[in-house]
């Protein structure tokens, strides 16, 4: 995407600091000692950077392609980072259902409602198919999801934090989509790559799950625990 408006960010450093903010978590998310943790830090940021020196001293890197190294490594891989880290959480792996879960439907839900039934435009300047009718029915289904997985998998929700939760994984999630859009019309691509087919990119796929990473990590720490 970024080669398209002719930025060439280093492929091997912006992979390198996108999976070191993950490797990140997980250290994080480990009830290792104080120590133990402090040398994995340091091991993961000391090959970020040596990989960022090989790479340097190749070849200079321009500030804007820097920039773009940096944005993508903190968008990608810093909020993957929040995966293991919400599964580190008492009841972890029920959160991170419940965000994949509520995340899909919301999406499948404004895609079919979307193409089906609407009418008004959510966002025309960034994404054409987008409809209100079809985000309303992600925020319903997301909702739904919600307030039926939750009592299943156990987790300690009453029905208004049901609600609730359910709301902000919609919008947040649609948000994220938005998003996305923004940044391929921006670099003037139709999909963030070609490695599934007829779905374009993973980016593609991910693109709602990731800030509802975030959002379910936050609200389980700060309303839940």
């Amino acid at each position: 995407m970024a080669k398209n408006i002719g930025k060439h960010p280093p492929v091997l450093v912006t992979i390198t600091w996108a999976v070191a903010l993950v490797a990140i978590g997980h250290v994080l998310a480990e009830d290792l000692s104080i120590p133990d943790t402090t040398r994995a830090l340091v091991a993961i940021v000391a090959f970020s950077y040596v990989t960022w020196q090989v790479r340097y001293a190749q070849n200079r890197i321009a500030i804007s392609d820097l920039q773009i190294t940096l944005g993508i490594s903190i968008y990608i891989g810093g909020m993957l980072a929040f995966a293991p880290l919400l599964r580190g959480l008492d009841q972890g792996r029920e959160w991170v259902l419940l965000t994949a879960l509520a995340t899909f439907t919301t999406d499948t839900l404004a895609l079919y409602v979307g193409h089906t039934l609407g009418r008004t435009p959510l966002a025309l300047s960034i994404s054409p198919g987008k409809t209100w009718e079809g985000a309303i029915a992600g925020l319903i289904g997301a909702v739904i999801v919600c307030m039926v997985i939750t009592p299943i998998l156990g987790l300690p929700l009453g029905f208004l934090q049901q609600v609730f939760l359910g709301l902000l994984l919609g919008v947040v999630g649609q948000i994220g989509d938005l998003l996305e859009s923004r940044i391929k019309r921006a670099t003037d691509v139709k999909d963030s790559g070609t490695l599934i087919p007829g779905h374009g990119g993973v980016l593609d796929r991910l693109d709602s799950i990731v800030p509802n990473l975030v959002l379910v990590y936050y609200f389980a720490i700060g309303v839940v625990i």
